[in-house]
């Protein structure tokens, strides 16, 4: 670990080591044959909560926060540029002029990022050239992009929650209400790109309604290998590779505006592989994946983009050799 982060870890075990201080005395001083557990209103009890920390308004478990803390280091060490070169409703994004430089190493410099709403990109590149840190530099919006696309880069799986597989998917309450606020801007204006957009938003509030929201949840986790007892089964019983499933799913849940995936199938099956395939060659919004499978891009994505050079160069089609 770094400095930072061992600091980060010395402060997380302190604050548990506190919270089971107090709780030990609470015990202590309550009626014989009471018990010690107490419910908050999310129905987890108080000794699973003291393993959870809040990191950007989430509970995660100690190890995702030191990883969110290299995250925000790395984003530190980072300097981007780059000047928005289209219309501020439009669904696709362009930023032109991009240059992005990590602990002083040239990653990109003075290219232009393009997708296209309805695409599926494949990035390519050679080991180490860039790939992670452009993810996580149009994830973290280090760079401009419109404030009404809404970005879901799967960074993390999900902390070991005392919820079913099947809560956590459906635990979707801060996005819904970003796009209710969103629906309520874009029908303010008459462009023909903001409607567009405002009856995909109604489209993806629909599907999150309760009617249809719990069988599409279901339908997403046993595309990715959870049959219905495991559906709900608890997150902290599942292991790392498991809760990374669930997330997946948590993703394609969503739908968002533009979904960022970086090797989505390390923790699949080739079961759960076809069906991820199957299911993301139908994403109509805009796709954005790292994979080493060759067979897996060709059969999704519409388009590739390669890194190469400290350029972005662009192709439609298949792709023949891989880098």
């Amino acid at each position: 670990y770094s400095w930072e982060q061992a600091q980060l870890c010395l402060q997380i075990r302190k604050k548990k080591r506190d919270a089971k201080k107090k709780e030990a005395q609470k015990a202590r001083n309550q009626p014989a044959g009471s018990s010690t557990k107490s419910n908050n209103s999310n129905g987890t009890d108080k000794t699973e909560q003291d393993k959870l920390i809040e990191v950007n308004g989430d509970c995660v478990d100690e190890l995702t926060a030191m990883l969110e803390h290299d995250l925000e280091l790395a984003a530190q060490a980072r300097s981007c540029t780059g000047v928005l070169g289209i219309e501020a409703m439009s669904r696709d994004i362009k930023v032109d002029n991009l240059s992005i430089t990590f602990h002083g190493v040239e990653i990109l410099n003075e290219t232009r990022l393009e997708l296209n709403y309805g695409r599926r990109y494949g990035l390519i590149g050679f080991n180490g050239c860039g790939k992670s840190t452009l993810f996580s530099v149009i994830g973290r919006r280090e760079i401009p992009i419109q404030e009404q696309i809404d970005i879901y880069h799967l960074t993390r799986e999900i902390p070991p929650l005392n919820k079913s597989a099947l809560d956590a998917v459906l635990d979707v309450e801060k996005e819904r209400i970003k796009l209710e606020k969103l629906a309520e801007e874009l029908a303010e204006k008459d462009d023909e790109e903001s409607q567009e957009q405002l009856i995909d938003i109604y489209e993806r509030l629909d599907d999150m309604g309760a009617d249809r929201a719990k069988a599409k949840a279901g339908y997403i986790l046993y595309g990715l290998g959870f049959d219905k007892q495991m559906q709900q089964k608890m997150c902290k019983d599942f292991s790392g590779g498991w809760r990374m499933r669930i997330a997946l799913a948590r993703a394609l849940y969503l739908k968002p505006h533009m979904l960022l995936l970086d090797e989505p199938t390390n923790h699949l099956d080739l079961e759960a592989c076809v069906w991820l395939e199957q299911e993301l060659k139908n994403y109509k919004r805009i796709l954005v994946m790292i994979s080493h499978s060759q067979d897996f891009m060709n059969g999704v994505c519409t388009n590739i983009i390669h890194l190469d050079k400290n350029r972005l160069h662009y192709y439609t089609g298949k792709l023949r050799r891989f880098h």
